[in-house]
């Protein structure tokens, strides 16, 4: 199950929260396969930084991270980035509207990479975050911009 840091946890308690309601509800089988390589390990305001371990069954048949798990990592990392935001604050992280996903570089099994998410825009229904991903040497691997809808927003 995914993990926050101790002491990010106690900075940012609405987080933290967050994060415990996924521990306690088990997620599919699909959410299974990433969420125990995930781990908070920054955040500040509009900022979240996540750390995953890649595994052998996180890989496509080239050895590399899958790419469709790129996208689920970016999808699921952003989306947590919204509990930073330093503007309007969503009840729940809302559902996603369109994303856009850069492939640079490959990343084998046996790796840590790192997530770090920045909230660009949040308003009352919609809001933009873009997320670069890292590997251990510090090099920028993946990158995606994210756009989400508010689904609790009163309209």
């Amino acid at each position: 199950m995914m993990q926050i840091e101790k002491k990010v946890g106690e900075a940012y308690p609405e987080l933290d929260s967050m994060i415990k309601t996924f521990q306690r509800v088990p997620g599919s089988a699909f959410e299974q396969i990433y969420e125990d390589g995930l781990t908070v390990i920054a955040a500040e305001p509009n900022k979240l930084t996540w750390q995953f371990i890649v595994e052998d069954k996180h890989t496509n048949r080239y050895g590399n991270l899958h790419g469709g798990l790129v996208a689920t990592l970016i999808d699921m990392c952003s989306s947590f980035a919204l509990k930073l935001s330093k503007g309007v604050q969503w009840e729940l992280i809302g559902v996603s509207t369109n994303m856009s996903i850069a492939y640079m570089k490959g990343v084998a099994p046996g790796n840590k990479i790192k997530l770090v998410s920045e909230v660009e825009h949040v308003g009352r229904t919609l809001a933009n975050i873009y997320t670069k991903i890292y590997n251990e040497q510090g090099q920028l691997c993946y990158s995606g911009s994210h756009s989400k809808f508010n689904n609790a927003a009163k309209l």
